[in-house]
């Protein structure tokens, strides 16, 4: 690579033949760091000819507006593009720019990598409009005989300019459910199974058969029951909670045994694997299994017979575990048990008739909870603010109500014991080849930029030398937790830290402070943990092989890849569906005034919340002076009256547009309401 960048160090020009005559590399390796080059805007490749990129060419992302002019930001400047000088570049496209730094003014000059080649558009008028979007899809004629006024399609884009063919018909613009089916399309996420699927699905019994019990640990006599949300269908672990003679806690995490019916190699098997998750949006889910599976066979329906994996613990009273194992059982659940109703008798101590029997086992299991909470916090588990944003809507799919869903009682307890039975897991199975959840130690410099933009905000952040413990971030975090914006300070830092994923190398999970740690507790909805019971069985099977276990090993990595880049996919496609309700429900609220909070300040305008909405406010449509972002203090300013905006203000606003198409809210600021901070710049 660092030969292939010399050669474009003067404004020399060559052939693809000529570099590799020079250098000696293989087609497929040079033709990749040719294109990598390009999309790090060092070269241009056009008609066959490599040369350095000229000083007046810039590469960046562009972003199509709703008015269909085209910006993008480099640094500090801000560049646009009119509609007449796309050159049919799409939102989000890697571009070539020409650019005028006098006028800001630029042309896309080429498109050097398309976000998505695959686009929805809907047929009207005899054209295919691309939906979100201003631009017209040229499709070939023989291609439009099924489709109607509003059919929404599927399109591959061509390389060049803006035809393609029809992939797939999606459905009807009038169809409940089209917007939906077209995010989930949009981030790769398939609507319906396999052929061959359907027909192993025939041959799985609907009930628990008696020769599916053998060698399986009975649990079908123990107080076993379910909590999860209001709504699941799809309830994929159970718990039990005793003590024993020793007076240490015995708990069970029972945990539906999927892969007794989902074999490696399965057609059920591979369609798993290309969807990589379920994908929950608003009130609908994409399951990663048939719903057949997914809502019957392996899903721990009440007072029914189901096969499990059950992870039985031992614990102490200082929450240590003192034995485990990991056997195959049967279960039957005893009760399928709501978040809420739980929390309404762990909390309010108030009675729910159909719960008394197990009253004084779930004050079992909030005793235990507690104890492993106070565990994890010591070793320095971080407690970012919750996101997870449920959206309430009428009979008829429209937005009422915008809601985060707070950790109670009930939560915690699910959650404690699905964290101590994932970490058992791993510890168990980690000197084998494995898959494990992983985060990574922050990258010191990244976090180290956030710390510094929270001082420049105002907050008075300690001086920190090494991020290598997680307690420091967590001390950070408890020290505002009681501030009126610790929302803010906690996504900033959330933002600061990488991300987590799977990996079959074990890395341990930082956030979480545990050294041994993977997803076994959801082979319903998650790729990841459908794979770790398949290595379990194989890892108990007395007549595996050394060629099953060396093929095992190879494909963990794709597996762990696939699971990840999917579980990002299904974030996207929840908050583009949330997005899209947002714009929906500003949509009957255009001028009216709402009071809301900046979140975030940037070049591109301001971020205000408003009751869990998330809208933009273009700087020039602050009223009362001529306002300029300052990026050394993060404030918007105004030249004349001096007056500030940062992040953390409350303000007045006033909806100017909003479209759902578009997923936009368009706010303009009228008043500002609380009163400016004095800025301080310590380190």
């Amino acid at each position: 690579m660092n030969e292939l960048k010399e050669l474009f160090l003067e404004s020399k020009k060559y052939t693809f033949k000529e570099i590799k005559k020079i250098l000696n590399i293989d087609d497929e390796t040079l033709y990749n760091q040719l294109q990598f080059l390009e999309e790090q805007g060092i070269i241009v490749e056009s008609n066959g000819i490599f040369q350095k990129i000229p000083n007046n060419c810039l590469v960046s992302k562009i972003k199509i507006c709703k008015n269909g002019c085209g910006v993008f930001y480099f640094d500090k400047d801000k560049y646009q593009i009119h509609p007449n000088d796309l050159n049919y570049a799409l939102n989000n496209d890697l571009c070539l720019f020409l650019i005028d730094n006098e006028t800001k003014q630029a042309k896309v000059r080429k498109i050097i990598k398309r976000f998505d080649n695959l686009v929805v558009c809907e047929f009207t008028n005899n054209k295919f409009k691309m939906y979100g979007g201003n631009c017209f899809i040229d499709i070939p004629d023989k291609e439009t005989k099924k489709l109607v006024e509003g059919s929404r399609v599927l399109v591959r884009l061509k390389n060049d300019g803006l035809c393609g063919n029809i992939v797939e018909i999606i459905g009807h613009k009038d169809d409940p459910d089209i917007d939906l089916k077209h995010i989930a399309i949009k981030n790769t996420f398939c609507l319906s199974f396999s052929q061959d699927t359907i027909e192993e699905l025939e041959k799985i019994p609907h009930e628990v058969k008696e020769e599916d019990l053998k060698d399986r640990l009975d649990l079908r006599d123990k107080l076993i029951y379910t909590i999860d949300c209001d709504n699941t269908k799809d309830m994929d672990d159970a718990i039990s909670i005793e003590i024993n003679e020793k007076g240490n806690y015995v708990l069970g995490v029972h945990i539906a045994d999927v892969s007794h019916y989902i074999k490696y190699g399965s057609a059920l098997f591979k369609d798993a694997y290309q969807r990589g998750t379920s994908v929950y949006m608003l009130n609908s889910v994409i399951p990663m299994i048939d719903k057949s599976l997914s809502n019957g066979i392996c899903s721990l329906n009440p007072n029914v017979d189901r096969l499990t994996k059950s992870c039985i613990m031992e614990i102490d009273q200082n929450g240590n575990i003192v034995d485990y194992q990991i056997v195959k059982s049967v279960i039957n659940s005893k009760k399928k048990m709501k978040y809420s109703e739980v929390n309404k008798i762990l909390e309010e101590n108030k009675i729910i008739p159909t719960y008394e029997p197990f009253i004084e086992n779930l004050r079992l299991a909030q005793q235990l909870s507690i104890i492993l909470s106070k565990n994890i916090q010591e070793k320095g588990y971080i407690n970012f603010q919750s996101n997870d944003l449920s959206i309430s809507l009428d009979e008829n799919g429209k937005p009422l109500e915008f809601v985060i869903n707070n950790q109670r009682t009930a939560e915690k307890i699910i959650e404690n014991f699905m964290l101590l039975a994932n970490q058992t897991v791993a510890t168990n199975y980690c000197w084998m080849p494995f898959i494990y959840r992983v985060h990574e130690i922050p990258d010191e410099e990244v976090l180290k930029k956030v710390l510094d933009f929270l001082r420049i905000i105002h907050y008075k952040i300690p001086s920190v030398r090494s991020f290598d413990n997680p307690k420091i971030i967590q001390g950070i975090l408890k020290k505002f937790s009681c501030d009126e914006n610790f929302k803010i300070i906690s996504n900033f830092i959330l933002r600061g830290m990488k991300k987590a994923r799977y990996s079959d190398y074990n890395l341990g999970h930082f956030a979480l402070s545990f050294d041994n740690y993977t997803h076994f507790t959801s082979p319903i909805r998650r790729l990841c943990d459908l794979m770790v019971h398949i290595l379990i069985d194989k890892y108990n099977d007395p007549n595996i092989t050394q060629e099953e276990l060396k093929e095992l090993e190879t494909i963990l990595n794709d597996v762990s890849n696939q699971a990840s880049m999917k579980e990002v996919k299904a974030i996207e496609a929840e908050r583009e569906a949330n997005m899209m309700k947002m714009a929906e429900y500003m949509e009957d609220h255009i001028g009216e005034y709402f009071n809301g909070k900046i979140i975030n300040i940037s070049a591109s305008g301001i971020t205000v919340e408003v009751n869990n909405i998330i809208g933009h406010v273009k700087i020039y449509d602050i009223k009362g002076d001529l306002y300029q972002f300052d990026p050394t203090l993060f404030i918007v300013k105004g030249r004349k009256t001096k007056d500030c905006y940062q992040i953390g203000d409350n303000v007045r606003i006033k909806v100017l547009s909003a479209s759902k198409e578009f997923r936009t809210i368009d706010f303009e600021i009228c008043q500002k309401l609380t009163k400016q901070k004095t800025l301080r710049l310590s380190s």
